[in-house]
């Protein structure tokens, strides 16, 4: 049983945690994860000198690359529990980019086709929207000059670039994307979110828009927003709550609404999570703060014992093996 003035300092210990976790972002454990794979050519043979860039789409943003071999192969390593897009870019050949989501310690194998890429592009584009290019080498000129100079972080040219290439096609949602990823890049939030907008208002089933839209309401404390923009990334991308579920984007849901101090929704996530990965430490974690908000200690108490159990050097061990004692 907690005595008054104990139970008093553990609500000012939640107290300025939850102020401290006001701003914070998803928390990942300590393994990380490697992507590689091979870019080709369309038929079969491998591109030597392509850049490949991974890109998280939940803060902390991560941008790691590497350049591929004679083979055409890549290896990235150190990709932190995320979701990620991916890009293969080279110059002359054109681009080819996928999705992918990664759990800690997790090695995945993503082969991209530049060519293929090339021609899948165009391919979702209707007959109307092709018979709108009235000049598609400028167009297919400006989308490549816009890429190259995106990947050079010349974010003011990309954006000058595509939006050449939208005075041609302005059915080009992927120019509105890069332009949103571009101004994140200058830090120009209120102008990313325009181009997101656009992005949905041409493919509302365009995933990566709203988890774009989700990273810059969070970081703005629109935590609502957030939570809806989050959700229906989810749900596009497969992960919604009648779908095959990944415990990474159930826990960063749940983040997300315990930013908003939606306290019973963040507990539904993260016991979600705990049930698709029973070793996720920081679940167990943030599980034990939502009992705490509500008051429930004993759920609290077996929250955090599991969490020390599973992490015992992670980054809440001190916080946990404090509390622990007051909660018995």
């Amino acid at each position: 049983m907690f005595c008054t003035s104990i139970l008093l300092r553990l609500q000012v210990a939640l107290g300025t945690l939850a102020v401290a976790l006001a701003v914070a972002v998803p928390g990942f454990g300590q393994s990380s994860g490697n992507v590689s794979g091979r870019v080709t050519d369309g038929q079969g043979g491998g591109i030597e000198g392509a850049k490949v860039t991974a890109i998280s789409q939940v803060p902390p943003r991560m941008v790691l690359d590497d350049e591929t071999d004679e083979n055409g192969r890549y290896f990235i390593m150190g990709l932190r529990a995320n979701s990620y897009e991916i890009t293969a870019e080279k110059e002359g050949m054109g681009s080819a980019a996928a999705t992918f989501k990664i759990r800690e310690g997790q090695d995945l194998s993503i082969n991209l086709d530049i060519a293929a890429a090339v021609s899948a592009g165009m391919a979702l584009m209707s007959e109307e929207d092709l018979e709108k290019i009235e000049n598609r080498t400028q167009f297919e000129s400006a989308f490549q000059l816009g890429s190259d100079a995106m990947q050079a972080s010349n974010h003011e040219e990309a954006i000058n670039q595509f939006n050449l290439a939208i005075g041609i096609l302005d059915s080009c949602y992927n120019c509105y994307q890069n332009i949103g990823i571009s101004h994140l890049g200058l830090g120009n939030n209120e102008e990313a979110e325009a181009a997101f907008k656009q992005v949905i208002a041409l493919r509302p089933d365009y995933a990566n828009a709203y988890i774009n839209l989700s990273s810059i309401y969070n970081s703005q404390r629109r935590f609502d927003e957030a939570a809806e923009a989050s959700t229906e990334a989810l749900r596009l991308s497969g992960s919604g709550v009648d779908a095959v579920t990944d415990p990474v984007a159930v826990y960063n849901q749940g983040i997300i609404y315990w930013n908003a101090q939606k306290f019973i929704e963040a507990q539904m996530q993260f016991e979600q999570t705990i049930a698709l990965d029973p070793a996720h430490a920081e679940a167990h974690y943030f599980l034990a703060m939502t009992n705490l908000n509500q008051g429930n200690m004993a759920n609290a108490l077996t929250a955090l014992e599991a969490y020390v159990e599973l992490a015992p050097d992670g980054q809440y061990a001190d916080q946990a093996r404090a509390m622990i004692p007051q909660l018995r």
